[in-house]
């Protein structure tokens, strides 16, 4: 009897062997196809990524508050900006007649919290001559303390106070006349509307205007 069971037996036990190996390969092509699959997403996500650019505006100079934005000012930059993208000026949020609330150096991406409307900025642009030169810390888009000694006679002024604190130079150029002999400068300042009407009294007066960086401030 064990000899007619035994090529059963035999067959039997050849089978069980046969269908762990089946089983074995079906998980070792299972496992393949998965990591194959895994990774064709991760090729996927990182090209994808690697594409998921903002076109946002960059300044093409240095911009002053109260600067109302042209397109020669502006120019487009994709770039990776993630979830922060909203926080900066695109194309479709541009519209005529927007003004710069708040200095925006060359290069740099413009934020929408620097932009704004007239009403906002309530400011003016107003050039005042110097009769000697800037420091060299005051730069377009720096910020300078208005200091102005009042005329008491021929070449003589009194004590420097300063009228206008935290004004914003919106640009320089080569002064003309006397001032030109003396190494002075023609600046264009920007200068809260409250203030215009000090400054203007001022260098009708013929004060000694000067303008002095503002350290530590924006």
């Amino acid at each position: 009897m064990d000899n007619f069971c035994g090529p059963f037996i035999a067959l039997e036990k050849m089978l069980v062997m046969t269908h762990t190996s089946l089983r074995r390969f079906d998980m070792r092509l299972i496992i393949g196809i998965a990591l194959v699959i895994a990774a064709a997403l991760a090729g996927f996500l990182l090209v994808t990524a690697a594409d998921n650019t903002t076109a946002v505006y960059a300044a093409t100079k240095t911009l002053a508050p109260g600067h109302v934005l042209q397109k020669s000012d502006l120019v487009l930059t994709d770039v990776k900006l993630g979830k922060s993208g909203n926080s900066y000026l695109s194309a479709s949020q541009l519209s005529a007649g927007s003004v710069v609330t708040k200095t925006v150096g060359a290069g740099e991406l413009i934020p929408i919290s620097a932009v704004g409307t007239a009403k906002q900025v309530a400011t003016t642009n107003v050039v005042v001559q110097l009769d000697l030169p800037l420091s060299s810390d005051a730069t377009e888009g720096s910020t300078v303390d208005v200091w102005a000694s009042m005329a008491a006679g021929q070449g003589v002024f009194g004590p420097p106070a300063v009228i206008i604190p935290g004004a914003q130079i919106a640009h320089i150029t080569e002064a003309t006349g006397l001032a030109a002999s003396t190494g002075g400068v023609r600046v264009e300042i920007v200068v809260p509307q409250t203030k215009v009407a000090a400054l203007l009294e001022s260098q009708a007066n013929g004060d000694a205007i000067s303008l002095v960086p503002s350290r530590g401030k924006a």
